[in-house]
């Protein structure tokens, strides 16, 4: 369940859903960000502060049941399939509405008017003949498709619908089919006794490899310096060896962070971190295995002296995925060339063309990202969260992104999409 406000997802700490006096609720962080104490929905005032709020305990209780009964929904943009339950966790998920729009994209309105031309001309003959003429005389057929893992099953029947009959004569056509009776062509069924192999002789089962190890210190990281120190001191150990490290608030206790980053760089491969200072970033940029990135800076934190990000170090395999907030131009520019040829997705929270300062509203998106090389990009989603909004203004700067960056196969509004939120 995620805040109608920023749409990330809503959880019992950071972003705990807060009841506002107006009625409204919104999660605490979104409150925290905004620079006058307000709802953002509808603008009425409150006055105190936003960590004092009531909690809306009816809509926790409804998380925890979710939690307990969440279910697939919407299209994995990464799996390039109807969503799984993993897939609500670590990939890109568009829910039924924006899947709808994206498929309407994908087979525009003139396209069936054109495939039925096309149907004109398409003749079976000889073996694909007899293949048509198969499918067309069952009552129904069971189908099993098949692709990267997937596996759709259903069952067909068939009717004096044309279209049901279209499609038979093209999947004649078309595929490559290959005919079994019920007892399957000769030659099917297992080998002889003789033939297999004894028991004894067939290789041990491989040993299963350790889970990959994962860190959460959302909590830890955000006490003050000298605070928790024997669990700050494990924590330092525990980093070691770790593959995803999640929630590094660096703006709390810089020290203690900056050294958990270090002694995670060597094998960490998935990084959140909040509120970093350029040690943090620099840091994070020597990471050589790391593969997906979510940073989120302090609003003007880093303003004053963007930090200048060089060339990724030797061995370093590039990043895959980043979401970035309110980072300085300069410094997204310097990080986002360094990954030019291996970053495949990037969410980036920036407003629409306006005339307010970076990045509440951008008018060169497309000119900004067509100098950073992003060879290996297919996939970007525009994070427009308290920012600047403006509908015909939005479209223009995704056709814009979409004319500089050709390769590009998906350029996202997560308002105009409705584009669930996707964790590092």
């Amino acid at each position: 369940m995620e805040c109608k406000v920023c749409l990330e997802e809503l959880d019992q700490a950071a972003r705990v859903p807060k009841t506002l006096p107006c009625g409204h609720t919104a999660c605490l962080q979104c409150l925290q960000r905004c620079e006058r104490r307000e709802c953002p929905t509808c603008r009425t005032a409150y006055n105190v502060v936003p960590e004092s709020l009531p909690n809306n305990f009816a809509l926790l209780e409804l998380m925890e049941q979710q939690d307990n009964f969440r279910i697939p929904r919407g299209w994995c943009s990464d799996c390039r399939a109807a969503a799984e339950r993993r897939c609500l966790d670590e990939h890109a998920v568009l829910n039924a509405r924006a899947a709808e729009r994206m498929l309407k994209e994908q087979v525009p309105a003139g396209a069936l008017q054109e495939a039925a031309a096309l149907l004109q001309d398409v003749q079976c003959q000889g073996e694909e003949a007899l293949h048509a003429l198969t499918l067309l005389s069952a009552p129904s057929w069971d189908l099993s498709l098949r692709a990267g893992g997937r596996q759709l099953n259903g069952t067909l029947a068939n009717t004096d619908n044309p279209l049901i009959k279209a499609l038979w004569v093209v999947v004649a056509r078309s595929a490559t089919l290959t005919q079994r009776g019920a007892d399957g062509p000769a030659g099917d069924g297992p080998p002889p006794a003789a033939a297999r192999p004894p028991a004894a002789a067939l290789d041990p089962p491989p040993a299963e490899a350790p889970p990959p190890r994962e860190m959460t210190v959302r909590d830890l990281s955000r006490s003050a310096p000298g605070a928790r120190q024997e669990e700050k001191a494990a924590a330092l150990q525990e980093a070691q060896g770790v593959v995803r490290l999640v929630g590094v608030w660096c703006h709390s206790d810089p020290a203690w962070s900056l050294e958990l980053l270090q002694r995670a760089a060597p094998t960490v491969e998935r990084l959140e971190m909040n509120g970093p200072r350029e040690p943090h970033l620099r840091a994070v940029h020597a990471m050589p295995r790391l593969r997906r990135l979510r940073v989120e800076c302090d609003e003007g934190a880093l303003d004053a002296a963007p930090p200048e990000l060089g060339a990724l170090p030797p061995g370093h395999s590039g990043l895959r995925w980043l979401r970035v907030w309110r980072l300085p131009r300069a410094t997204l520019q310097a990080l986002l060339q360094a990954h030019g040829g291996t970053l495949e997705e990037l969410e980036l929270e920036v407003g629409t063309p306006g005339k307010q300062e970076w990045p509440r509203s951008c008018s060169d998106l497309h000119s900004l990202l067509e100098q950073c090389g992003l060879r290996a990009l297919r996939r970007l989603v525009l994070l427009r969260g308290l920012y600047r909004h403006i509908d015909k203004g939005c479209r223009g700067q995704r056709a814009a992104v979409r004319a500089a960056l050709p390769g590009v196969q998906h350029v996202l509004c997560n308002v105009c999409y409705d584009v669930q939120p996707e964790e590092p």
